[in-house]
């Protein structure tokens, strides 16, 4: 957010010295004015890459209780007696087509044998890039069906029903006042004499956890790294 705020500053004060250019026909202020608007937008869409350049160069970080990152930024490790304790962070973004049921979710987390936490997080979604997914979807569901010859019509019927639903949704959405994602918070956790060893652990681990729950919801997942690690990491004092 503070980003943000420097960035809107930026333009703020770019375009204020455009209008006097403007008015006084300065050429010099105009050039000024045009590199302070390409800063500003540099910073604003460009801060995260910039952030995780300084973390990675950085040797003096410590984050939440003595925890930094590792040189890869996939992992967040700290010192523990005599050993070390690691925590790695994969996301989940579940859609409602996913094989998301309560069932399905409790067989997922019983079948996995090593620690690890698991949490439900919900979150205000962004509606245009919402709807345009699910026009996609509909979409390409409208030319599969127009690809379909007319005597199959279970599969006629079945791609109706999809678009109709599709069509349904994105109505939905639309009326209603905020779309809500589902967001599934995988954390794992590994504990070593050896930094590098805890670290390696951690993150082998969370991608085997992460990969039963995407196969098995049929939905991607992300390995959260450098600051998006940051920002969801939670460990208790």
């Amino acid at each position: 957010m503070m980003n943000r705020i420097y960035s809107y500053l930026f333009y703020a004060v770019g375009i204020l010295c455009l209008l006097c250019a403007a008015f006084f026909s300065n050429p010099y202020l105009i050039a000024f004015t045009a590199i302070l608007l390409l800063f500003s937008a540099l910073y604003l869409n460009t801060g995260h890459i910039i952030n995780n350049i300084l973390i990675k160069r950085s040797n003096i970080i410590e984050i939440y209780n003595g925890y930094r990152l590792s040189n890869n930024l996939d992992s967040a490790v700290k010192k523990l007696g005599n050993g070390y304790y690691a925590v790695s962070v994969a996301l989940l973004m579940i859609e409602k087509s996913s094989n998301a049921s309560h069932e399905t979710i409790r067989s997922l987390v019983e079948s996995i044998h090593e620690p690890f936490e698991f949490g439900i997080l919900l979150k205000e979604a962004d509606r245009k890039r919402l709807l345009e997914g699910i026009e996609v979807k509909r979409r390409m569901k409208e030319i599969s069906l127009s690809r379909i010859d007319a005597k199959q019509q279970d599969r006629l019927n079945a791609l109706r029903r999809e678009i109709d639903t599709l069509g349904l949704e994105i109505e939905n959405i639309k009326k209603s006042g905020k779309a809500l994602e589902v967001i599934v918070k995988l954390s794992s956790f590994a504990k070593s004499e050896v930094e590098a060893d805890a670290e390696r652990e951690a993150v082998a681990s969370i991608r085997h956890i992460a990969d039963a729950f995407s196969a098995g919801l049929g939905v991607d997942y992300e390995l959260l790294k450098g600051e998006e690690l940051l920002g969801f990491l939670e460990v208790n004092a």
